[in-house]
């Protein structure tokens, strides 16, 4: 008569999967988020608002920047005068109608662009 054996290979498994189990819980337990105190800011000057500059399209002559009109031809040049002071991080929306040329949209975004704005949005009905 054989002697029987004892297999230990699935209670190795086992204690395998628990372990693991258990590296886990004790890691997510040890490193919960704490509660940061932050310090309290200054109540005494509120903070600015960026400024909004509207840029539309409606022809390939002449843009119009917060309604104000522009000949389209030295556009760069008034462009970089008036706005060349303000925030660069200021939001910038160009509206332009569908029926102008690609090449007069990328002159206008190009110039935007050269005057160093980084947030520029493109409007869509």
């Amino acid at each position: 008569m054989k002697k029987p054996e004892l297999n230990i290979t699935p209670f190795v498994d086992i204690m395998l999967v628990l372990l693991a189990i258990l590296m886990v819980s004790v890691t997510v337990s040890t490193y919960q988020e704490k509660i940061v105190n932050l310090p309290e800011g200054s109540k005494t000057s509120p903070a600015t608002k960026k400024a909004t500059i509207t840029i539309e399209i409606p022809n390939s002559k002449f843009v119009i920047v917060n309604k104000e009109k522009m000949p389209l031809d030295n556009f760069l040049e008034n462009f970089n005068l008036k706005y060349s002071k303000f925030d660069k991080n200021s939001l910038i929306y160009i509206a332009a109608d569908k029926n102008i040329k690609y090449d007069t949209f990328m002159k206008v975004y190009a110039a935007v662009v050269k005057t160093g704005f980084t947030q520029i949005g493109l409007l869509t009905k």
